[in-house]
């Protein structure tokens, strides 16, 4: 291909010119190279469309869950506008949109971060085009097609393995330049990706659909690239070619692609640990807690109740065989609870989404799948309990005595699901007419049966036996107690033996003074279910001495009729009761020694199952060791049922008045004596974290605890106050500002700036009025600038190009103002092609031009930009040839050797072979130097001398006989082979 001005034929030397610069960044494109494809858009796809027609405009807020990676940082938010940019703001308040791009590119000191698809000032004000947008959260199942390809492609042309997590694909489509026109518009997109930790920008270019008239631009910067706003930044290989490449990246290539108009960027800086991903990802993995958490229990409202309560346990962890409520205390309060439904990952997710992150509402997003558990609905178990010689509490809270041999049912009680039955095995009491319990046993009943025993040993050691086998405890430390674990059982030696099956029923049975005792507790399902000993469970003792026929004894009955009563709970199995036994009751006892009774009543403390104790076996011991008991027992009672205070989770900006109900409540000053009121007042002096827990306390209810969460609003205002998005500061919450009246900043403490949007370049600005004035020749309010009447087509239309002033098919065009010819090459000829001006002269090597004769050009201007450097030949020089164009030819088809010189074109240039002329002998490199042969030199001597001779003979003797001379003059030397050296259109 020729350079210059004609056409003419192919000369033998572009083939080495293709070669020499298809390895440069910007490749010439034989026709075979395909372009890429767009991926599919608009509403039939689920994209949502965002145009306005003004000059400019911006996209809403995308909010991407899992951040995004922009060089160091990990982005909350971004936009995208009509100029082909997508920005991350550093606040939600802070939204510019420059129209013009920096004409060097990024240079990694930009503050806005942002990733520019093809960063040049549009318009959509006059109907013509369009913008489209659409997420695709990919942390499930779901896949689509077009993140298959996304990830494909990252892998093909980056080599690395790619799963994508977040993905956004902006399309302009038919976007005009400013000032908008109706014909000539760019069709491109923008995809970012990431995967939590890496991401990628694709930026692809419709084919031969990017048609802006370049040369109708006031400025012509147009950018592809990205700025991190941290110091990271990279251009596409377009930044510094003229505006016939830059403004046509369908038809370019990319380093490393192979597929015409697609641009790939990596835009982190390096894989960090995203602990949002981390959490989302937790999030999308577990069930609503509706499937799995309908029946677990709140918390106790105090730590005596937890550890009253039978279905909790002192604990480090959570219970590794499935769901539990988990409560934490501090002092004998409440401070928090929470459902758990797995042990393993529940404290690393708590830390991922409520500490890592550091976004309040991923921790609200954490008690979403894990909600808090506190006690306002927390219903203790009813106890109730055989002991001594026995005697017997029921549930509804009615005491007496029964005295009988044998195997006796304590309770009967069952729901809809599960049965339970409880027996107690009765001996007698050394030689008194007493008796008391030496065994017991518990059957509980759900999809498998499980069955307890309890039996007191010669030393008052229990023996057990789960499922009629021996078991072996053993030593846990997390809940510091001897424990065995079963499928439907647990079992804790602690100075009891307790029984808790499956969290519902539990039995603690101890020994004291040769005699069992057992405490049993229910739950709520039971009520109104439960027959036996201990009664029936409605609340209504006056019912509790219910006989099988269903008829009930007073309350106040005899001795004689409660023990009638109790005979009809006798078992059906194991030991049938021994019906000769007949007791010795209170009464009789006193009627026999009222004085004794009265000093046993004196030693009990007027406690009746002591003094009936103490007088039937004669032993005082016994007598005290069942008054303690029934004062564990009550107290006991009277712990499960303090209810805790109710708990008030308001909060507001300054003060606040607490106030906490019972009998004797008070405010505990743990800060302040100011707070024994409930009054509490805070005057932040900063954002330091703060964290305060109110407690209020009364001798007759369990402590209740208020953790207080306070959130900061620094904005200037309170209206600019959001409390719908905030950042967290150690335990506290730092409110963001929702600015307003051009304010912006976390605070909205940065006034409002007129430059913060740009102008056009060279156009100055003042802090406080904004733009200047537009650059001669332009007109617009200093933002955007256009020749004057550009916008109506008008400017140059009285005047045309020059004749033929564009070669090889290129398209002229008249730059306004000043309505200068410019050259628009087809695809077929620039390849790239420079169309006009010194200007746009590429670098040296950069790559191959076309140039089109907007003006000429010399030789010297050419061979800066040109070698002629063949491999493993030196020297040859770029000559013009008038019908051909420019060649490199060797300098010996240039007269390279002097005075007839035979030159020879070796590896290492042109070498001269001198050769001698008449009395000459050529040399130097160039055979520029001539010398006398020295054989001439002679010879003339000779001859001289000889002619001197024979002048004188003739002068002398007239003749000079008999003498013969013969001259051998210029011997020529055979001449060296000849060396065809390489040259090219020589």
């Amino acid at each position: 291909m020729a350079f210059g001005g004609g056409g003419g034929r192919r000369h033998p030397w572009q083939k080495l010119i293709d070669e020499l610069f298809l390895s440069s960044p910007i490749n010439a494109l034989p026709v075979s190279v395909p372009a890429v494809s767009l991926y599919p858009f608009g509403a039939a796809e689920g994209d949502t469309e965002c145009v306005q027609r003004t000059v400019d405009f911006n996209s809403p807020l995308l909010r991407p869950e899992i951040g995004f990676p922009l060089g160091k940082a990990l982005r909350d938010t971004l936009y995208f506008t009509d100029n082909g940019q997508i920005i991350f703001p550093p606040t939600d308040s802070h939204m510019p949109s420059s129209p013009h791009p920096p004409s060097q590119g990024f240079s990694s000191h930009e503050a806005l971060p942002m990733v520019a698809a093809f960063w040049d000032d549009a318009d959509f004000s006059r109907g013509v085009g369009t913008t489209w947008y659409q997420e695709y959260p990919t942390l499930g199942s779901i896949q689509y097609p077009i993140i298959r390809d996304v990830e494909a492609k990252i892998q093909k042309y980056l080599q690395v393995p790619y799963s994508a997590k977040w993905t956004l694909k902006v399309t302009w489509e038919k976007a005009p330049a400013f000032p908008s026109q109706l014909d000539d518009t760019n069709t491109y997109q923008a995809v970012l990706s990431t995967d939590g930790s890496r991401s990628f920008a694709l930026l692809l270019y419709q084919d031969g659909g990017m048609r802006w008239d370049y040369a109708r631009l006031a400025a012509r910067d147009a950018l592809i690239g990205f700025s991190s706003g941290d110091g990271y930044a990279q251009n596409s290989e377009l930044t510094k070619e003229p505006p016939a490449v830059r403004y046509r990246p369908d038809q370019q290539r990319s380093s490393g692609m192979d597929v015409r108009g697609l641009w790939l960027f990596r835009l982190d800086r390096h894989s960090r640990v995203n602990y949002r991903l981390q959490c989302l990802t937790w999030l999308q993995a577990q069930p609503p807690p509706s499937t799995w958490s309908m029946e677990l229990p709140p918390c106790p409202c105090s730590q005596p109740q937890a550890e009253l309560d039978p279905r909790y346990r002192r604990s480090r962890s959570a219970d590794r065989m499935g769901a539990g409520v988990r409560c934490v205390y501090r002092g004998t309060g409440l401070l928090e609870g929470w459902l758990e439904r797995f042990w393993n990952g529940e404290l690393e997710a708590f830390e991922w989404c409520c500490r890592q992150v550091g976004k309040p509402h991923f921790c609200t997003r954490y008690s979403e799948k894990r909600p808090r558990a506190g006690c306002e609905e927390y219903v203790p178990p009813t106890p109730a309990n055989a002991f001594g010689d026995p005697h017997v509490t029921t549930l509804d809270g009615l005491t007496y005595t029964f005295n009988a041999l044998g195997d006796f049912v304590l309770l009967l009680a069952s729901d809809a699901h599960t049965s339970f039955v409880l027996q107690g095995r009765m001996a007698r009491t050394g030689t008194a007419q007493a008796t008391n319990f030496m065994a017991f046993v518990a059957q509980y009943t759900s999809s498998t049966t499980t069955t307890v025993e309890w039996t007191l040993g010669s030393r008052n050691e229990i023996h057990v036996l789960l499922n009629y086998e021996t078991i072996q405890f053993s030593y846990s430390q997390d809940m510091g107690a001897e424990v065995y674990y079963s499928p439907s059982v647990l079992l804790v030696n602690t100075s009891s033996i307790t029984a808790v099956f499956n969290g519902t029923i539990s039995i603690s049975v101890s020994a004291s003074s040769g005699m069992l005792s057992a405490v049993c507790s229910l739950l709520e399902q039971y009520r109104n279910g439960t027959r036996g000993l201990l009664g029936v469970w409605n609340d209504n003792p006056a019912d509790d001495f219910q006989m099988p026929n269903g008829t009930n004894i007073p309350v106040n009955s005899s001795e004689e009729d409660v023990f009638c009563y109790g005979m009809t709970c006798k078992s059906e199995l194991g030991n049938q009761p021994v019906r000769t036994f007949n007791p010795i009751f209170l009464s009789q006892l006193r009627q026999e020694n009222e004085s004794q009774y009265q000093l046993a009543a004196s030693q009990c403390g007027g406690c009746r199952e002591c003094i009936y104790d103490m007088l039937s076996t004669g032993d005082v011991a016994l007598g005290l060791a069942t008054q303690s008991l029934v004062e564990d027992f009550q107290k006991r009672k009277a712990a499960l049922s303090k209810w805790g205070v109710g708990n008030v989770e308001e909060t507001e900006q300054v003060t606040r008045q607490y106030r906490a109900t019972g009998p004797g409540v008070r405010f505990v000053p743990h800060v302040s004596p100011e707070l024994n009121d409930g009054m509490l007042t805070w005057e932040p002096r900063g954002t330091a974290p703060l964290s305060i827990t109110l407690q209020a306390v009364s001798p007759h209810l369990p402590p209740a605890l208020l953790q207080l969460s306070f959130t900061l609003c620094s904005c200037r205002s309170i209206q600019q106050c959001d409390y719908n998005s905030t950042t967290t500061i150690a335990s506290s919450s730092l409110q963001v500002a929702k600015c307003d009246d051009g304010y912006w900043g976390p605070f909205c403490q940065h006034e409002p700036d007129p430059c913060a949007q740009g102008c056009f370049p060279g156009v100055g600005c003042d802090p406080h009025t904004g733009c200047g004035p537009c650059p001669p020749g332009l007109t617009g309010d200093g933002r955007h600038c256009a020749g004057e009447s550009l916008g109506c087509g008008t400017a140059c239309r009285s005047r045309s190009c020059p004749e033929g002033f564009c070669s090889n098919g290129g398209h002229c065009h008249l730059h306004p103002p000043s309505c200068t010819p410019t050259c628009e090459c087809p695809p077929s000829v620039y390849r790239p092609a420079l169309c006009g001006g010194r200007r746009g002269l590429p670098a040296p090597g950069q790559c191959r031009w076309v140039l089109c004769p907007t003006w000429g050009l010399s030789v010297p201007e050419l061979q800066h930009y040109f070698s002629c450097t063949l491999s493993g030949y030196e020297g040859y020089q770029l000559d013009y040839v008038g019908t051909v164009g420019l060649i490199c030819i060797s300098p010996c088809k240039k007269g390279y050797c002097q005075h007839s010189g035979r030159c020879q074109h070796l590896p290492e240039g042109p070498t001269c072979s001198c050769v001698p002329f008449s009395i000459f002998s050529p040399g130097g490199a160039r055979c520029e130097q001539l010398a006398v042969s020295l054989t001439a030199f002679i010879s003339i001597m000779v001859g001289a001398l000889a002619l001197l001779c024979l002048l004188f003979s003739i002068a002398r003797n007239g003749v000079c006989a008999g003498a013969v001379w013969l001259f051998l003059l210029n011997p020529c030397p055979t001449a060296p082979c000849s060396v065809t050296a390489p040259h090219m259109g020589g």
